[in-house]
């Protein structure tokens, strides 16, 4: 899939981050490293992807003291290595840590 078709499908921006984030999928713990983050998902460079609509268990560290915990599902964007993770059941305070962490990004730019 083109980049413009995939973007077009994003309901929020992704900004390039470098992030460590461990993944946990039925027992198995996997340290990946998230290239882009929005406050809709996160891609995980890298790594071969599990299949499209996998729930996963992530703890992303944002550099603060309080890891996030998140939920999310494997989306299918087309690439052979790596994977796009889409959070969901995020709750009010995980989505604004997202949310600030996101706007100082931006600041810094």
């Amino acid at each position: 899939m083109e980049n413009s078709a995939r973007s077009e499908r994003r309901a929020h921006t992704r900004l390039p981050v470098d992030l460590w984030v461990e993944e946990s999928l039925e027992g198995a713990v996997y340290y990946q490293r998230a290239t882009d983050l929005s406050l809709s998902g996160v891609f995980l460079a890298r790594t071969l992807p599990h299949p499209p609509g996998t729930r996963v268990r992530l703890r992303v560290e944002l550099g603060d003291a309080n890891d996030l915990h998140l939920h999310g599902e494997v989306v299918d964007d087309g690439r052979d290595v790596g994977m796009g993770v889409r959070f969901v059941d995020v709750d009010r305070s995980s989505r604004a840590r997202i949310a600030n962490y996101l706007l100082a990004l931006r600041i810094k730019a």
